[in-house]
């Protein structure tokens, strides 16, 4: 079933705190644990490859110590093109940007946190 942009985001304010963790596995890498709203994303999104994303830079030795992390995924206003970008709070500057060229992402933003690799949507903190 495909969803609307609207009914995307209805559905994604819906979520508060989780039920069930599921792994978010990656080669190579320790697992971050999604919450259902995350897994959501995920799977009904079709966006396994932002976790993958996110996950690729836990590693990175800016990250390494930062148990709390603001990720954020806006579409460009004049191209097909992305930005992720990790922040480690909303007031500075980003410790992590990637452009991505091109995604068929449905929504032209989303904010995920990671708090002690867990991932979560910031309405089920």
């Amino acid at each position: 079933m495909t969803m609307n942009t609207y009914e995307i985001k209805r559905a994604l304010r819906e979520f508060r705190g989780t039920e069930k963790y599921h792994k978010h596995l990656f080669p190579g890498k320790s697992p971050l644990i999604l919450t259902d709203g995350c897994d959501f994303v995920r799977e009904h999104l079709n966006a396994y490859w932002l976790f993958d994303a996110i996950l690729s830079y836990q590693c990175e030795k800016i990250l390494r110590e930062v148990n709390f992390q603001i990720w954020e995924l806006c579409q460009s206003k004049k191209d097909l093109s992305w930005l992720l970008t990790c922040r480690e709070d909303s007031d500075r500057k980003p410790l992590i940007t990637q452009t991505i060229e091109f995604s068929d992402f449905p929504i032209p933003e989303i904010k995920i946190w990671v708090i002690n690799n867990v991932v979560l949507l910031p309405s089920e903190y």
